[in-house]
């Protein structure tokens, strides 16, 4: 005759998943999954006057690696932010509850960063227009930096804000 049966560690009562799995951080992996793939789109959209030319196109041998950055960057964000669903699906599979104020965070870093790199690269295009620009030393060379720096800086800072947000939950 078998024994009673034992409850594991952080079960929910859903029984999803063989009984051990967390619905709440499951559906939070699904919910960012969607929301990536849904501003890529949008961050595709507001890349691409940038790279296709007309009045809002930009002189991008000012800026080293820019226009690669500019083409990659929504993309890599948002592979990220769906490489970060598929985690928490993977931990709440495992059984693990995901904290929903760190997952939002992480996703809302991810969503205002891509949303606000045009914005950088227009206004960095427009201070290296200015015909006085060339009277400060160094200033040239610095502003046609800012968007890689832009980019390496949000790109660390997510990684960060997703790393504590699933930290000590594996």
């Amino acid at each position: 005759m078998a024994g009673p049966r034992k409850e594991s560690k952080g079960s929910s009562e859903s029984g999803f998943g063989g009984g051990g799995a967390n619905l709440k951080t499951i559906i939070l992996g699904v919910i960012s999954i969607v929301v990536g793939l849904i501003m890529l789109g949008i961050a595709m959209d507001t890349v691409s006057p940038l790279l296709t030319g007309g009045a809002s196109a930009v002189n991008w041998s000012m800026y080293p690696g820019g226009e690669s950055i500019i083409t990659l960057f929504p993309l890599l964000m948002m592979i990220s932010l769906v490489l970060f669903g598929g985690v928490l699906i993977w931990i709440g599979y495992k059984g693990t509850q995901m904290d929903v104020k760190s997952t939002i965070l992480t996703t809302v870093v991810v969503i205002v960063a891509v949303i606000l790199l045009p914005l950088v690269i227009t206004q960095t295009d427009t201070l290296l227009g200015r015909s006085d620009i060339g009277s400060y030393t160094g200033l040239g060379a610095f502003l046609g930096l800012v968007p890689l720096l832009y980019v390496l800086g949000i790109t660390f800072i997510t990684g960060m804000v997703g790393f504590k947000a699933v930290r000590g939950k594996m």
